[in-house]
């Protein structure tokens, strides 16, 4: 029988770009209408969030555009470099500055491989005495898992790490809390359902609704482009299986990443990321295609919540199939699907 109605408990972003200035007047409104209770923000402003004092005076520039009535909460995330300290770590956890640390990877050089990501972690071994302090306190670490280096296929990127970088982090710290975040090679997935560790992962809309076709449909399309870049159908319908399924350890991170349309046009050094404005139906999309509504609910508002030390709402929001045209643009930004009609959109 057809569902016309899912509700759920209000749901939690566990991985949200909201940028800085300008950009973030104009994308925080697009969050908000999602109804999500708040998210874990990413860290990679520009100089990028690695102390307290940056962290705090950037989750005061965000709650000075909420409108008031509005429950949204940014929970705030550290970016971790080579010289990261344990004790800033340790401390800005215990006074409830940030919930997390972020893990990005560069390459010998310094080099990134995604938005802002230069000056990352050259070598995870740099990071020993960190990875010990949190393992200790309970903090989790998100991790982009993409080797940075450019000899390195970037369809193969995140199989790579997860072979040279995760499995022996978490053989060296068993008990630290991992995310994998925006978890795209069946790969990966197949090792966060089935690893004896506290191994979680964040999946995107995006990843459930697109293989790496859409990079190419009507030629060579750089709405679509983000890292880490679409992978096969296989490894998509391999993502959409996990998230479907009830398993605990997947949840909604939308790595809703805007750029202006300056950056994501350009013919060469297209900015990498994609900017969905109704992630909850889009997300909605995949678990009706699947005929697997019972199990949103678990995915967006319930699953491994404990690690950013929050409960699941006890608020109710719907999701309704009715038809929804989304935006070409907001400000300056391309939105992901815009100009088409959604099926599903969220209950004011």
């Amino acid at each position: 029988m057809e569902t016309n109605r899912i509700q759920i408990n209000r749901w939690f972003d566990r991985h949200l770009h909201l940028r800085d200035g300008e950009m973030l007047k104009t994308v925080l409104p697009c969050t908000l209408a999602q109804r999500p209770t708040g998210a874990l923000i990413m860290p990679n402003l520009v100089p990028p969030i690695t102390t307290i004092e940056r962290a705090v005076a950037y989750k005061k520039r965000i709650q000075a555009l909420i409108p008031d009535g509005c429950d949204f909460n940014p929970c705030m995330s550290v970016y971790l470099t080579d010289n990261t300290d344990p004790e800033e770590v340790k401390r800005g956890y215990e006074e409830g500055v940030w919930v997390a640390a972020k893990l990005y990877m560069a390459d010998i050089n310094g080099k990134g491989g995604t938005t802002n990501s230069e000056g990352a972690v050259r070598n995870l071994r740099n990071l020993n005495k960190v990875f010990a302090t949190m393992e200790k306190i309970g903090m989790p670490l998100l991790g982009h898992f993409e080797v940075a280096e450019k000899n390195v296929d970037p369809y193969d990127r995140e199989v790579r790490s997860l072979k040279r970088d995760l499995k022996p982090l978490l053989k060296s710290f068993p008990e630290l809390q991992v995310v994998a975040e925006h978890v795209t090679d069946g790969r990966m997935a197949d090792f966060v359902a089935e690893a004896n560790y506290k191994i979680f992962a964040t999946v995107t809309a995006h990843h459930l609704l697109f293989s790496r076709n859409a990079l190419y449909d009507g030629g060579m399309n750089p709405i679509n482009y983000c890292r880490p870049i679409l992978k096969r159908e296989k490894h998509q319908l391999k993502l959409r299986k996990y998230v479907t399924s009830g398993n605990p350890r997947f949840g909604a991170g939308t790595d809703s990443a805007p750029h202006p349309r300056e950056e994501k046009e350009k013919c060469c050094g297209c900015a990498a990321g994609v900017f969905p404005v109704n992630s909850a139906a889009l997300y909605a999309i995949v678990f009706d295609e699947e005929n697997k509504h019972e199990h949103m609910n678990g995915f967006m508002s319930q699953n491994f919540l404990h690690l950013y030390g929050i409960r699941p709402s006890k608020e109710f929001m719907t999701i309704k199939r009715q038809p929804s045209i989304i935006p070409k643009m907001v400000g300056s930004v391309h939105v992901f699907k815009g100009g088409e009609t959604l099926e599903w959109t969220v209950e004011d």
